[in-house]
Order: structure tokens, then C-alpha cells, then sequence
């Protein structure tokens, strides 16, 4: 997932945790209502300045606008395809060292 898309995701989340429209968050930050669509919708990246202000209108620090883990992604469009493959390669990983060692202490 690229920097861009993981923002797009947590911007979307965090607003609607502040129970915020894209046409509320924009007052609070003196942009454009469809400046906030079009971030949310992939075709714009905000300035620096912007997402401080974001940040500070949605009472989160900017950094929480870039991380992959624990944000929206896992939280609200939680791919399962992906979260299964995940799961099977975790588990799969974690049973054949078990058989490793059950091995290495029983042969």
C-alpha cells in the first residue's frame, strides 16, 4: 500500500471518528469541500501546512495520518483475502518450526 493510499484511508477514518463531513472538515480548515474529496478520492495530495491542519481540526498528530498499522486499513476496510493469506502463512510458519523442534528433540 503506498503512502498516499494508507493517507487517503486514515483521513477518511478520522473524520468520520469526528463525526465530520468533508464539507465540516473543510470549515474547520478553510478549504474547498471538494479539496477534501478529492484527497479522499485519490487525486490530490495535501501541502505540509494542510496536513497540519487536518491533523489539528481531527485532534490526532500528523503522524497518525501515515501509519499502515492499527489505522483504518485493519479497523474499517479490512480486506479479508488478504488477512486470511496472512493468517495461513503466520500459522503455517509457526507449525513447522513447532515440528522442527519436536523433531530436533524427539530424533
Amino acid at each position: 500500500m503506498t503512502v498516499r493510499e494508507i493517507f487517503r484511508k486514515n483521513l477518511k477514518y478520522y473524520r468520520k471518528q469526528n463525526n465530520l463531513t468533508q464539507e465540516e472538515l473543510s470549515e474547520k480548515i478553510g478549504l474547498n469541500p471538494k479539496y477534501i474529496a478529492d484527497i479522499e478520492s485519490r487525486s490530490k495530495f495535501p501541502s505540509a501546512e494542510t496536513i497540519d491542519a487536518l491533523a489539528e481540526a481531527l485532534k490526532i498528530i500528523p503522524a497518525q495520518l501515515f501509519l499502515e498499522e492499527g489505522t483504518p486499513l485493519t479497523k474499517a476496510e479490512f480486506d479479508k483475502s488478504s488477512f486470511a493469506e496472512h493468517l495461513v502463512t503466520r500459522i503455517s510458519s509457526d507449525i513447522k518450526s513447532e515440528i522442527v523442534q519436536y523433531l530436533e528433540k524427539n530424533l
